[in-house]
């Protein structure tokens, strides 16, 4: 898989059997199975020897579709969306990896592979919400509601909220068998913005949370509107008690350098529920005034923000959120996680959570990369000249064993040099 760098088995297979062996590895057909489960297992717990002895973790959580376009026959293909927001064929997972509080140390942790076209399991949050109601009051459920009710009290049932609050819980307890007083932050973008995740971070795991709120979400303030009735304000459009206006000489921001920026942070508290977090609102405006973005970041967390430097690392905080997209794109596109050709519902799960954990390798090797002299022979040889980057490693990894084989089928077929400088010279 990494010197193809790709999921296809059929592609590093040297025969139909070996494929098959190979297959079977992932369809749970022999009695040593390698899945998902126990893949993430390991992941967890290389973290938390390796990060356990941290005083504080970020624990970055974000959701990745495996977009399969063109493929209909995949069991349990679901629904995604594609980079125009289109819905296309796919699975979803959710993955985290966790950083050392100096950013130094970054370990892959945990991935769940899922679909929302998994019958047998996967239930709407509103399907559950509207059982669980109709069970409180004793009203007879119906056929589907008893299906639902009954994976429900077996914890089979799967959703993208279920699979957030398993997963996080999984890696806090990983981190803290180590240290039980380790503190963890988790950080998690816009689609975990919601009372059920504020409140069991914060209250059901003991731990810290940073995440993007989005721009629907409502102040506590409220007026009245042209009908008379009362509604509330936007919290985008709420002014918050406290605020910083700072001059930044360069930036850069998505491959671009902007100069002399405006960095307005405010912030303030917001209560939901009886529960009072705090909130930090940035702005980011161009030297003509006007925004780099479109609309200003909203984030809430139940880390104290007392004063500009605390609301300053609460956005610093989330921004470390980017290191797991840059995970999921070295994954994508190292290790070709989306080009696997299998059908069955068991090996799309293992062979997705594999490239993770192998991706996770990589990750853990980079310190090292540049003190060692083989890697970085293997670099030049993957075309990085003096560039010394998991890239080139991989290409230079991947292009030293193509020469091997070949060297290997020269000696095998016991060609002369005569016959061997026929051969290349055809090949040019």
């Amino acid at each position: 898989m990494v010197s193809a760098q790709t999921t296809q088995l059929w592609t590093f297979a040297k025969d139909a059997n070996e494929y098959e062996r190979m297959h079977n590895l992932f369809s749970g057909k022999l009695k040593s199975v390698l899945n998902d489960e126990k893949i993430s297992s390991a992941l967890r717990e290389k973290m938390a020897i390796s990060l356990g002895g941290e005083e504080l973790v970020f624990a970055l959580h974000d959701p990745c579709d495996i977009r399969k376009p063109y493929s209909k026959k995949l069991e349990n293909i679901g629904r995604v969306r594609d980079l125009d927001g289109k819905m296309i064929n796919g699975y979803s997972t959710l993955g985290s990896v966790c950083l050392s509080s100096d950013s130094r140390n970054l370990q892959l942790s945990d991935l769940s592979v899922f679909s929302n076209g998994d019958k047998e399991h996967y239930v709407l949050q509103a399907e559950l919400d509207a059982v669980v109601k109709k069970q409180a009051a004793a009203i007879r459920l119906t056929k589907r509601e008893k299906e639902i009710a009954e994976l429900l009290e077996n914890e089979a049932h799967v959703n993208l909220r279920q699979v957030v609050r398993s997963q996080l819980k999984r890696v806090s307890e990983a981190l803290k068998t180590e240290k039980e007083n380790l503190r963890v932050c988790h950080v998690l973008d816009r689609q975990m913005d919601g009372i059920p995740y504020f409140s069991f971070i914060g209250e059901e795991l003991e731990d810290f949370f940073v995440i993007r709120l989005k721009r629907s979400r409502n102040s506590n303030e409220s007026t009245v509107n042209e009908e008379g009735k009362e509604v509330a304000i936007k919290l985008k459009d709420v002014s918050l008690p406290q605020k910083q206006t700072e001059v930044i000489a360069k930036i850069r921001l998505n491959k671009k350098v902007y100069q002399d920026v405006t960095r307005i942070i405010e912030w303030g508290a917001l209560t939901l529920e009886e529960r009072t977090y705090s909130v930090v609102r940035i702005t980011l405006l161009n030297r003509e005034g006007k925004g780099i973005f479109l609309h200003p970041m909203l984030l809430i967390t139940n880390l104290p923000v007392k004063k500009a430097q605390d609301a300053l690392e609460t956005y610093l905080i989330y921004l470390k959120r980017a290191k797991i997209e840059g995970v999921f794109k070295f994954v994508k596109n190292a290790l070709g996680w989306e080009e696997f050709q299998v059908q069955d519902w068991e090996s799309i799960k293992n062979i997705i959570a594999l490239a993770f954990f192998i991706g996770g390798y990589f990750y853990e090797i980079e310190p090292e990369l540049a003190n060692n002299s083989v890697i970085s022979w293997l670099c030049q040889l993957g075309g990085g000249k003096d560039k010394i980057t998991r890239h080139y490693f991989l290409e230079g990894l991947k292009n030293l064993l193509i020469h091997q084989q070949v060297e290997l089928f020269r000696e095998k077929a016991q060609l002369n040099n005569e016959q061997w400088s026929d051969l290349l010279e055809f090949s040019l």
